[in-house]
């Protein structure tokens, strides 16, 4: 008979010893003996890969596993390779409808940025559709998309506070540029106040 381990290792990745609890509530299958554990989790399954996708700055890849008793884990990861942030949605679509028409769609979404840079993700649960259609899905192909969405306030944000610096910088510049040439600096002020000043070559 298959052990715990091996049953359990089509579902999870794992180094450290496990429990038939642990193993139940990471999946989401009622806890029990671990014979009855095993029936459910011994089941054929079916995993498809994205490959690398790269809408834009964004990447990201994904998995998809069906089992031929319903469960499905969705998993994958998503990295920001620029410094604007942007909001993302990775969708698995197996290429069937069932009997009245509706298609199987598994998400995730997030948000990565420059201070946050990585997301992945793990979308565990069970449709029952996926066993009374296993045939028809084990043989389907899947269509993998990764969708972007840039943060334009947060962009003007950023944008906006960066302003500031920029002029104090020109401003510094100028000032350096001006009074660190050779000659002489000379100054009035006009009958509104104002101070005008001028450098010449003496």
């Amino acid at each position: 008979m298959t052990s715990l381990r091996q049953a359990a290792g089509k579902y999870l990745r794992f180094e450290a010893p496990t429990t038939v609890r642990t193993v139940g509530a990471e999946l989401g299958h009622p806890s029990g003996s671990t014979r009855r554990l095993l029936v459910q989790l011994d089941q054929t399954s079916s995993e498809w890969f994205s490959g690398s996708l790269l809408p834009s700055s964004v990447k990201g890849s994904a998995w998809l596993r069906l089992f031929s008793d319903g469960f499905y884990m969705f998993e994958g990861h998503v990295h920001e390779n620029g410094a604007v942030s942007h909001s993302w949605s990775m969708v698995a679509t197996p290429s069937f409808v069932d009997g009245e028409g509706n298609a199987f769609v598994f998400s995730a979404n997030g948000k990565v940025s420059d201070n946050h840079s990585s997301d992945d993700f793990a979308e565990h649960g069970h449709d029952p559709r996926i066993a009374q259609y296993w045939d028809q899905l084990n043989n389907a192909s899947v269509n993998f998309r990764l969708s972007v969405t840039m943060n334009v306030a947060e962009l003007i944000g950023n944008i906006l506070k960066w302003i500031p610096l920029v002029i104090v910088g020109a401003v510094v510049a100028g000032w350096v540029a001006f009074f660190g040439q050779p000659g002489k600096v000379h100054a009035y002020k006009d009958e509104n106040g104002t101070v005008h000043m001028w450098k010449s070559r003496e």
